[in-house]
């Protein structure tokens, strides 16, 4: 059975995608903290307007298009973002090119997002070709989802390449790529993918090695610029749900103040104040 999509937001946001096994094969996720690892795209939509955030990967591509046709028609004029010019977030972009009306395509960086497929156009031809608008921008900037609407492009330093996160402050959501990404499915279907209880007591062990596996150089790093970076981004926004490309999406202001205040506590003891070798990131 084709998964479905995930209401968040009545109308306004979606959670598309689909669960992949964590059998040792995802270079992001740690072997042993769940069976099954969600990857998350987000649809955002706005009156006759959506935004897609992180098409995702060309394993899920049936999931995907036939979730957003769920969700919207031909007539809606969608734009994509890519939050990371990376395979698990840009493989399917083809497939909705092809089927959707795509208007326009944001990045940031220098990287092609259209260097991961043999099947798309280059990016000159993709303009010619599907009358695309291929846009750059930097952090600071906005994007409009639709009328009235737009979401904001944040700098992270909690990353591996050039990543962005967006904030869209309709629905309180930040949108956080590859971190924050701290629990798995224990199946494959993803009606429990929202999160919106604390766990008592939460597992600091799992949640340190999915943090720390693929962003691993945080455990030799001082770890107070960038707890003062998420101190500084959580007292700017009112953040009601946080939304990862990975794992299950955190929803309610207080779950999200608890993961939040795990992650402070995370890097602050898993930083360079402790031997590398104490936390197992990979089981």
């Amino acid at each position: 059975m084709t998964s479905q999509p995930v209401e968040l937001v009545p109308g306004a946001l979606y959670a598309v995608g689909d669960t992949a096994p964590n059998d040792g094969r995802l270079s992001w996720a740690s072997p042993g903290t769940s069976a099954f690892e969600p990857v998350n795209a987000f649809l955002l939509v706005e009156e006759g307007h959506a935004l897609l955030i992180d098409p995702g990967v060309a394993a899920h591509e049936n999931a995907l298009l036939a979730q957003l046709h769920e969700i919207i028609g031909p007539e809606t004029k969608l734009s994509l973002f890519c939050t990371r010019f990376e395979g698990d977030c840009v493989t399917a972009l083809g497939p909705v090119i092809r089927d959707f009306n795509v208007v326009s395509i944001f990045g940031g960086g220098v990287s092609n997002p259209f260097d991961f497929f043999e099947d798309v156009s280059p990016q000159e031809q993709i303009r010619t070709d599907h009358h695309i608008e291929i846009l750059r921008k930097k952090a600071g900037d906005t994007i409009e989802v639709g009328p009235g609407r737009r979401v904001d492009l944040l700098s992270t330093s909690l990353r591996v390449l050039t990543t962005f996160w967006l904030y869209d402050e309709r629905t309180g959501t930040l949108f956080t790529s590859d971190f924050f990404g701290y629990e798995g499915l224990d199946h494959a279907d993803r009606s429990d993918l929202v999160r919106s209880t604390t766990p008592d007591p939460f597992d600091h062990d799992a949640a340190a090695r999915r943090l720390f596996t693929k962003i691993d150089w945080l455990l030799l790093a001082d770890p107070a610029p960038f707890v003062e970076e998420l101190d500084r981004l959580f007292a700017t926004y009112d953040i009601r749900t946080i939304a990862p490309g990975h794992g299950r999406i955190i929803v309610g202001s207080d779950t999200v103040r608890s993961y939040y205040e795990l992650t402070r506590e995370l890097l602050l003891t898993c930083g360079r104040t402790r031997s590398s070798r104490e936390v197992s990131v990979h089981g």
